[in-house]
């Protein structure tokens, strides 16, 4: 019987520097890594709150990554 198995993944924040370059906005990025695969979207929502407070600049936007492999 097949399976999908979920890896660790990373968050990663996009923050705004509040600087222009070329007409363009520029963005700093800051990841955590060995995020619990399994993990709810609550939990790491409340992840992402607590790390917006440390991170130098406002962010802008926070991306998840996982890698989910099936196991056959």
């Amino acid at each position: 019987m097949a399976s999908i198995v979920t890896n660790p993944g990373s968050i990663n924040f996009k923050m705004d520097t509040g600087e222009m370059s070329g007409g363009k906005a520029v963005y700093r990025n800051a990841s955590f890594g060995s995020i619990k695969g399994s993990a709810s979207a609550d939990v790491l929502a409340d992840i992402a709150i607590k790390a917006e407070a440390v991170l130098p600049l406002p962010v802008e936007q926070v991306t998840l990554r996982r890698t989910e492999i099936l196991v056959y």
